[in-house]
């Protein structure tokens, strides 16, 4: 339960406590492909609880005691909603553009720098829109054990292979492993790409939970401001579709549609 002090007009002050009434806001993203994300909160309601003066100045006393939250305390909490914020994020983001294909950028060398590896992933894509022009991603960085960074990142299918200069179709894997080392120079580099073959395992769901997780790791190891996550490209998800509230959610017979939810 929260508990809030208030303040009437005369000076007097109040203490009121939440409770949840059953009742939940419900909001549904439809976010294309056939996948659609509900999320609900459990309505919060305010009452009076009826404390003296004496009750009301102790709880004031105790949250002013700087041993009750300490300020590391506040930083771990605010950090954990922001890693649970981006890691939404960034799946909901992986789900709309409809992600098949995952990619992973890495250094031969040591290469420890962040913002350097940043700098190059942006010039990576700028290369790689030269020859495939709508090319868009949403990516996460990781560094290694031995302090390398790497990056993750979720992309849509890539096309088999792409024309060289002098005509002759070359496979769009070993085009993009040589951008990224012509990109990375001294530092070296390698590209691994993994498709989404015929009857796999590997949706978008999958790739977007398996790229998120690696928000909520970069969040807890890395620099308290630094950017853990990226997109390239018309990315965007949708607003949700509908929101309601109700005690209870019966979800009718058939396809899916938002519209049709019913309140009982």
């Amino acid at each position: 339960m929260a508990i809030r002090i208030l303040e009437n007009a005369d000076g007097s002050r109040y203490a009121v406590g939440s409770y949840h009434d059953g009742v939940f806001r419900v909001k549904a993203h439809d976010l294309g492909a056939g996948h659609i994300e509900v999320s609900g909160v459990e309505r919060t309601c305010w009452q009076e609880l009826g404390w003296t003066a004496g009750q009301i100045q102790d709880y004031l006393d105790m949250l002013a005691d700087p041993d009750h939250q300490s300020d590391v305390d506040k930083r771990a909490r605010a950090l954990e909603v922001a890693a649970n914020r981006a890691k939404t994020r960034v799946r909901k983001l992986c789900k709309a553009m409809g992600a098949d294909t995952l990619m992973t950028l890495t250094y031969k060398g040591n290469q420890q720098d962040l913002a350097l590896c940043k700098a190059h992933l942006k010039e990576f894509v700028r290369r790689v829109r030269r020859v495939i022009p709508d090319f868009r991603a949403v990516c996460g960085f990781e560094q290694q054990k031995r302090g390398a960074w790497h990056v993750h990142m979720a992309t849509v299918r890539l096309p088999a292979s792409l024309k060289a200069r002098n005509g002759v179709l070359v496979k769009s894997w070993n085009v993009l492993r040589a951008i990224w080392r012509s990109v990375t120079k001294a530092h070296g580099g390698n590209v691994d790409i993994s498709a989404r073959k015929r009857h796999s395992q590997r949706t978008a769901a999958r790739i977007a939970a398996y790229l998120s997780k690696y928000i909520t790791k970069a969040f807890e190891e890395g620099d308290k401001w630094s950017n853990r996550w990226t997109k390239f490209g018309d990315v965007e998800v949708p607003p949700p579709s509908t929101s309601v509230s109700s005690t209870r959610l019966m979800r009718p017979f058939g396809r899916l549609r938002w519209s049709s939810w019913v309140v009982v």
